[in-house]
């Protein structure tokens, strides 16, 4: 009837009535019919516009064609309900070719009424299957989940983090789960489910109805500033949580499922977590690291309460996702600087001195040129821009009306109005930045661009996961990415390998194909391999060289944490600092020394939850009693992060030892005397006219030519106070005859030198 979705606007009354008919018929509802318009309804009809059935479930279908400016409000919602009521049909939905006001999302939700808007609509048109309606039989990874949270539910845990990849699912297995535990429960539980996105919420809610049914429980909507109602399920934002948290129960849910839990860190979101304390506390994410490395394990019991971890390495290699062909545009290469690579220049400075960046208008000409020889048709490209002033830019190379934008400073109105034109007209690329990375599905998405590094690797595998659901007509996403970095170039890398890498699990490849399931339906009978190829430009491919040739001076920050968490995840223990490079992958104690500055501090960002703090601060405080009773004095920050070091890395800085022992540090260098007359002494020396050299000598710290020459005798032969311990009983007595004591000794060869 129409080739395009925007026609929709242009049909009849009753055509629009027939087309919304029709593409519920081709999403897998049967028996679909339109009421008779212009005469007397059929018995029993209500006065519903469209009847179809699901799942052998009768469904009442209201249609509400509208001008696009205007939304549809509860009388329509009224009139529905009343007519599925006189014709017996238990599930309703709304539709629209406009949108609903906030009012109508909510008294929905109550009234048990699924609601398809304009974007939905056009998603059921272009994907030909929907959520509503499913029936859910669970995947075997999602079986396996569930079972592990039953089995610590029963033991008595009280939290649990799921991690699954977009697309695989999160919701529905969470919703399997809940049913299971409040079917089996022996009084009435409730159950809050939170998310910062309304959208989020309303699909969260399609979900739990196709696994708990209609009219078993109780539903009800919380944002947009509304109370939480009296319901077995509440489905609340976070922000509207926050505004009320004053008067929310503690103990008013017996069940709370936080989706992106990976928010949970921020500090609007941890007080609405904490103020809650139900029976189990789950979260949802499918990034359980942050890049601030705030800990969001420690929020949902840690890393032994941390389970499914199916991310998208594991879903891309089982074929549970559309699959990425992958094409890295590197920028040209200054060829006169490539030496430099040796020089030891930090990852950061060889990107401003390697790369000749490219023009924004070549590089538009090259997307333009990729499009054409791949043959893409009616391409839909998102556009990750560095910021709003850089996409403002960029769209005027694209030509006029063939790319459009949004931002978050943007009004909401204007961006549903952009993105809709995207979907519709004949724009070709929607450009966006600090958006899109959660929440947003469209599905004639066929092409990612990446413009220049995000500097965040979570942020990009959220934004490749944007381009990666699955479409009957949808076989492959073309992604071009313009990296301008080496450390991006070397986590395209790591992903391909990780993919690569992966083992196929039994029963858990398959082609995609469409499946009434608890994952995302696919389409269709398409075989392909399940490795990722990733192809690289001419000057892609010279630095891949480089870094084969150096290896160890390029391994990302981001590469050594997986691979901690990597060894964690299989071990459940945390490696000493002397054995991370023979059982740490790529892990070097010279490259944890560079990027982290200690191994407490690796530690820490890539596996915070796992870290003993009590048997830290023990060891430390041993050390220095040990250190005090050997030397006759208290040791210097510097003297105990010295006695941690294994080859070049410490396990402590100075810092990260104030931050563990701080105060009962302060007290033992206060109540000792050796430290006083070391301070005492120190003063005397600076203050003392018996210098070596000149009064105004720097060099010389205000010695005297004695303890110069002691210094300059021992250099290069003590530099950590352990040193001191080789040396005989003579020269000792020497040095505290000189000095007062063997640590200021030990702390002048380090500073002073000769």
């Amino acid at each position: 009837m129409i080739t395009e979705f925007k026609e929709v606007d242009e049909l009849s009354p009753s055509d629009f009535e027939l087309f919304v008919k029709d593409v519920f018929l081709a999403a897998g509802w049967s028996d679909a019919y339109v009421t008779e318009v212009g005469k007397e309804y059929r018995h029993g009809d209500g006065g519903v516009d469209i009847f179809a059935y699901k799942n052998k479930r009768k469904f009442a279908i209201e249609v509400k064609q509208r001008n696009i400016s205007t939304t549809v409000d509860v009388k329509a919602l009224n009139q529905l309900v009343t007519g599925a009521r006189l014709a017996n049909a238990r599930n309703m939905i709304l539709v629209t070719n406009s949108y609903f006001t906030s009012e109508v999302k909510i008294r929905a939700l109550r009234l048990g009424v699924e609601l398809i808007d304009r974007d939905e609509l056009q998603n059921l048109w272009v994907k030909k299957q929907s959520e509503i309606g499913r029936e859910i039989k669970p995947r075997q990874y999602q079986v396996n989940i569930i079972d592990e949270c039953l089995g610590m539910y029963v033991e008595g845990k009280s939290k649990i983090l799921i991690e699954m990849a977009t697309g695989l699912g999160k919701t529905y297995t969470a919703a399997l789960l809940i049913k299971n535990i409040v079917q089996n429960a022996t009084k009435r539980m409730k159950v809050l489910f939170v998310a910062h996105q309304v959208e989020i919420l309303l699909q969260s809610v399609t979900s739990f109805k196709n696994v708990l049914g209609v009219g078993n429980y109780t539903f009800s909507a919380c944002f947009s500033g509304s109370e939480p109602e009296d319901t077995d399920f509440v489905f609340a934002s976070f922000d509207t949580l926050y505004g009320k948290i004053s008067s929310l129960n503690q103990n008013e849910y017996d069940l709370v499922v936080i989706d992106e839990a990976h928010h949970t860190p921020a500090r609007t979101y941890s007080q609405v977590v904490t103020n809650f304390s139900p029976k189990l506390l789950i979260g949802l994410t499918a990034t359980p690291y942050r890049e601030d490395n705030s800990d969001v394990l420690k929020y949902f019991g840690g890393p032994e309460s941390h389970v499914g971890k199916y991310d998208l390495a594991w879903a891309l290699r089982h074929n549970k996702l559309a699959f990425p062909r992958y094409m890295v545009m590197l920028d040209d290469l200054n060829q006169d600087r490539i030496n430099q690579l040796k020089s030891g220049l930090s990852i950061s400075d060889l990107d401003k001195r390697l790369f000749l960046h490219k023009k924004d208008e070549e590089v538009v000409r090259l997307i333009e040129k990729t499009v054409e020889e791949k043959k893409i048709l009616n391409p839909k490209g998102i556009v990750f821009c560095r910021s709003i002033e850089h996409m403002k830019y960029l769209i005027q190379f694209f030509g006029l009306g063939k790319a459009t934008m949004v931002h978050s400073k943007m009004k909401d109105q204007e961006r549903r109005d952009n993105v809709r034109m995207f979907r519709e007209s004949e724009f070709s690329y929607i450009l966006v930045c600090d958006l899109f990375n959660e929440g947003i599905d469209i599905p004639e998405t066929n092409i990612l661009i990446f413009m220049r590094y995000t500097g965040s690797r979570t942020i990009w595998l959220q934004q490749l996961g944007r381009g990666l659901r699955k479409t009957p007509n949808k076989e492959y996403v073309h992604v071009l990415d313009f990296v301008g970095s080496l450390e991006r170039l070397n986590e395209v890398r790591e992903l391909q390998s990780k993919i690569n890498k992966t083992k196929i699990e039994r029963g858990s490849w398959e082609p995609r194909r469409r499946e009434e399931d608890g994952g995302e339906e696919g389409g269709g009978q398409i075989m392909h391999d399940s490795t990722l190829d990733v192809t690289y430009n001419q000057s892609a491919a010279q630095v891949l060289k480089l870094i084969d040739e150096l290896k160890y001076r390029l391994n990302t920050r981001e590469g050594m944490i997986d691979s901690l968490r990597v060894y964690f995840d299989s071990m459940s223990n945390v490696p000493n600092i002397s054995e991370i490079e023979d059982v740490l992958e790529d892990v070097t104690c010279d490259q944890v020394s560079t990027h982290f500055d200690s191994y407490h501090r690796y530690l820490k960002a890539a596996i915070p939850g796992a870290i003993d703090y009590g048997a830290l601060k023990t060891r430390l405080k041993l050390y220095v009693s040990e250190y005090q009773s050997t030397n006759s004095a208290i040791p210097s920050l510097k003297a105990i992060s010295v006695g941690f070091k294994y080859k070049s890395l410490v396990e402590f800085v100075e810092s990260d030892i104030e931050d563990l022992i701080g105060n009962t540090y302060e007290e033992r260098v206060a109540n000792s005397n050796e430290s006083k007359g070391e301070v005492d002494e120190l003063h005397r020396s600076e203050s003392s006219g018996a210098m070596c050299g000149s009064k105004d000598s720097d060099n010389n710290k205000g010695l005297s030519c004695e303890q110069v020459a002691l210094l300059s005798r021992y250099a290069g032969v003590v530099s950590v106070a352990n040193d001191i311990l080789e040396l005989s009983s003579d020269e000792r007595m020497e040095i505290k005859k000189l000095f007062k004591s063997e640590f200021y000794f030990v702390k002048l060869i380090s500073e002073v030198g000769t």
